[in-house]
């Protein structure tokens, strides 16, 4: 049972009060704990659930009075507002918008894997539309955008996971993600990664020493499809837990070039859906070195002078600066 002293308990409390002034049983808050309270920075604690269960005791507040039946109506409410709370902490900070992730979290493509490879059945929440909205009507949001075209507008990551992450988002109705690409959308797909590859080698030229990756979520938590372009540093506060790292880390993150490739030959790319990629063990991906929490994998990847995998520097799916002679 982990115990925390009076030092890592004070900014919890302190974020606690500001969530929330009371709890109701049944009733479940989640308190994403400041980037420099000692339970993140030492434990690696990024979220902490306060949850209220039944009450039986008549000396404390809401008895129940030995009425069990409603007791476990409140107990299956509890479990219930624990897992969302829960579930909502994969999303957040994963918008462009301040808004609450619904019960339906995430916004998955819905149904099996063989409805990926044809048309898809799609479950949005209100909250993952604002990509949707930014594209069907970019004069509403010109304060946030860095480019726009007929077929696609460029804008910041508002939620950056590195110290450059740009989205150069499709404006094609019926395209939400991956999974509803085919050959007729080749040439959109080559004219977004142009557009990314400028972008990326504009940053190189103010600093050549970043390196650059362009590629699609699988499964992304946004609606309408988007590329992303993002520094390989991850220096950000917004990168907070392991399923922000792998999503841009393991195969759940599909490289731009071989998107392409795929479409090119077989009419639609391969989506790596599983749900065990944004799960997996926390490795640098330099070297490949494992990391128990999120703290201690930044401060190594601060540092980590590795040369980045065979993988990654083969077919142009790391954008560096020129070598000059």
């Amino acid at each position: 049972m982990l115990q925390f002293s009076l030092q890592q308990v004070l900014p919890l409390e302190t974020a606690t009060k500001e969530r929330a002034k009371s709890l109701l049983p049944g009733h479940a808050v989640v308190v994403p704990l400041p980037s420099d309270s000692p339970l993140y920075t030492r434990e690696g604690v990024s979220h902490v659930i306060h949850v209220l269960g039944p009450n039986m005791n008549p000396q404390r507040p809401n008895s129940l009075n030995n009425d069990y039946t409603k007791g476990c109506s409140i107990l299956r409410e509890t479990y219930t507002s624990l897992f969302t709370g829960f579930l909502s902490i994969g999303t957040h900070d994963e918008t462009v918008a301040d808004i609450s992730a619904p019960s339906s979290t995430y916004g998955k493509v819905t149904g099996d894997k063989s409805k990926l490879e044809g048309p898809t059945s799609k479950s949005w929440g209100s909250w993952a539309q604002a990509l949707y909205h930014i594209a069907m009507h970019p004069e509403k949001h010109k304060d946030k955008l860095l480019e726009v075209l007929d077929d696609f507008v460029v804008l910041n990551d508002l939620y950056p996971k590195a110290c450059k992450h740009l989205l150069v988002l499709a404006r094609h109705e019926g395209l939400d993600c991956l999974a509803d690409v085919h050959e007729e959308h080749l040439q959109l797909l080559m004219t977004m990664h142009a557009v990314g590859l400028k972008w990326a080698e504009k940053f190189l030229h103010e600093d050549s020493s970043m390196v650059f990756r362009l590629g699609y979520h699988s499964v992304p938590s946004m609606r309408q499809l988007h590329l992303h372009v993002i520094s390989q540093d991850f220096n950000s506060n917004h990168l907070k837990n392991k399923k922000h790292w792998n999503s841009f880390n393991t195969a759940f993150f599909r490289d731009s070039v071989d998107v392409i490739e795929e479409i090119k030959n077989h009419g639609k790319a391969t989506i790596k859906d599983e749900d065990c990629w944004l799960s997996m063990e926390l490795r640098c991906h330099r070297c490949r070195s494992a990391h128990p929490n999120i703290p201690r994998l930044k401060s190594h990847i601060s540092i980590c002078q590795a040369p980045f995998p065979d993988a990654l520097l083969e077919n142009g799916r790391l954008v560096l600066a020129p070598k000059h002679n």
